[in-house]
């Protein structure tokens, strides 16, 4: 199956309303960043964002879950590869827990080093109560010889950093948070409010930001500088893969730097000569052959399907 495996999916939280709303109010943004109600309303539509994500999500990262799909294909591509990576645009925490539920993924895993080569520039958190938490490489659990990496290439909701204020600013959004410093929390579970808090004289307390892009219209443009690293990993990923896998993920035409960043990718990749399309819409595959015509791809409508046969060979999907 390979030595690589990139994998790529998305959060539930989507749907044309919601987009032509972030559309909307991004655009206001965007054209007058000074414009205090154009700037409050973009704020209030993010973090209404994120607290829908936090809430439809937390529960499926409950520790007495048994697991889910995802879990169950990282399971077999980790027992056939020597290094996975899962490319993926979810913000949410739900890969990360599936990892943590299986003893021989969590050897291959830790929170501290687990994403990439921006993992060196994460400052750790911890946590000021008793939560459950994911854990890091100075436990001694894992030893990364087949390493597991996740590549979030728009943000995770425990990637935080500091605000002066209780809101971010114009500056801040505009600039996708810019060069700060970003912080790690370690909780397999996270609140509606994060706060950094240290001791000693001064300052002791901040609100927190995630860094998250949300889903607009350009989202290149509020990119933090830290995400271009990201998207250099899952590039040199996808260009020395030898098993792709596109899970629950349609490749949307207006991701133009999606589509590059795959088609691309997946040209320069000499190795690979078929692709894996585990999705319930037969144009998903279609759309994926029509990018990468040098390959040929698979259509599963399901992950049980993905591990019998697939159900449309590469001529039904070109067709």
């Amino acid at each position: 199956m390979g030595r690589k495996n990139s994998h790529k999916g998305r959060t539930d939280f989507r749907g044309s309303c919601q987009e032509e709303i972030f559309k909307d109010v991004a655009y206001d943004f965007r054209e007058d960043p000074k414009d205090k109600v154009a700037l409050n309303a973009y704020i209030d539509l993010v973090d209404l964002y994120l607290r829908v994500l936090r809430e439809t999500t937390n529960w499926l990262c409950e520790g007495n879950r048994t697991g889910g799909p995802i879990g169950r294909l990282l399971a077999a591509a980790s027992a056939a590869a020597d290094e996975v990576n899962v490319v993926t645009f979810n913000h949410d925490l739900v890969i990360e827990n599936e990892i943590a539920r299986r003893s021989k993924l969590r050897q291959r895993w830790c929170l501290d080093k687990g994403y990439g080569a921006v993992s060196s520039s994460l400052n750790v958190l911890a946590p000021t109560n008793r939560a459950t938490t994911f854990h890091v490489h100075g436990q001694g659990e894992c030893d990364h010889e087949s390493p597991l990496q996740i590549l979030k290439l728009h943000g995770s909701l425990n990637w935080m950093v500091r605000l002066n204020s209780s809101r971010p600013s114009s500056n801040f959004l505009r600039r996708g948070g810019g060069s700060k410093q970003v912080h790690l929390s370690i909780r397999r579970q996270l609140g509606l409010r994060s706060t950094f808090v240290r001791a000693g004289r001064g300052r002791s307390e901040w609100t927190m930001w995630p860094i998250v892009v949300p889903p607009v219209y350009a989202k290149q443009e509020l990119r933090p500088t830290i995400l271009n690293q990201v998207w250099a990993d899952a590039r040199e990923s996808i260009e020395q893969a030898d098993w792709i896998v596109f899970f629950g993920y349609s490749l949307p035409e207006l991701d133009v730097e999606a589509e590059k960043l795959f088609e691309r990718g997946l040209a320069k990749n000499r190795a690979l000569h078929c692709l894996d399309v585990v999705n319930p819409a037969p144009p998903a595959a279609a759309r994926f052959a029509s990018t990468s015509p040098s390959k040929s791809v698979r259509w599963h409508p399901s992950l049980s399907r993905f591990f019998g046969s697939p159900d449309v060979s590469v001529g039904e999907v070109r067709s």
